[in-house]
């Protein structure tokens, strides 16, 4: 089980099955046997170990492709703002800005893709190193807020800046989090449990 607010590191062997097993977890595979029971409602977020982007849209086209209903409203408004003739469409976009206080949301987004060191906004998908693409699905599961966020290998392709960056927000940001990683010190600094899957068997410690 993994409560709200729970932050806890999933660790095993090389080849043992930590993968398969967030696969089964986030539906992308069949388990043999057992259940897999959520929340009704729970919006949760996978980053896996390959990022499957769209290579023909942009890094900003693939942030707002996903499922935050804030990123509307903020592309909205930022279409209006293109169209400066259209004075009652800026209005509306503006009014729902302030109605869902967006622009908290848009600098922290903001904040993420120059952490992340993204700041091309238009550069195509295609042209991005392995290392940027791991970086543009890192930026966009944070983005989207999830209530649960599931990572393998986080730290894989980010600096040390990078790194002690994501330790910070995840201490201060309300996230559950279940996450597969090799690094001793950033599962220290950020996870208050540690599954351990080793035979077979499951062992939780503190």
């Amino acid at each position: 089980g993994i409560n709200k607010d729970q932050k806890v590191a999933f660790i095993a062997k090389n080849g043992t099955g930590k993968t398969s097993l967030l696969n089964i977890i986030t539906g992308n595979a069949e388990a043999d046997s057992g259940q897999i029971v959520m929340r009704k409602g729970l919006h949760m977020a996978f980053l896996s170990q390959k990022e499957e982007l769209d290579p023909k849209l942009t890094v900003e086209e693939t942030i707002f492709a996903s499922d935050n209903p804030l990123l509307e409203i903020i592309s909205n408004y930022e279409t209006a703002l293109l169209n400066p003739d259209d004075a009652d469409a800026y209005q509306k976009a503006f009014e729902k800005m302030d109605a869902h206080n967006a622009w908290d949301f848009e600098t922290q987004y903001t904040q993420i893709l120059y952490k992340l060191k993204l700041e091309d906004l238009n550069q195509k998908v295609s042209s991005l190193s392995g290392g940027q693409k791991k970086r543009l699905g890192l930026a966009t599961v944070l983005i989207n807020r999830p209530d649960l966020l599931i990572l393998d290998e986080p730290t894989n392709h980010l600096d040390l800046e990078m790194i002690e960056w994501l330790e910070d927000y995840f201490k201060k940001e309300n996230i559950t989090l279940f996450m597969v990683t090799h690094d001793r010190y950033f599962l220290e600094r950020v996870c208050n449990e540690i599954i351990e899957l080793e035979d077979g068997q499951l062992y939780s410690y503190k």
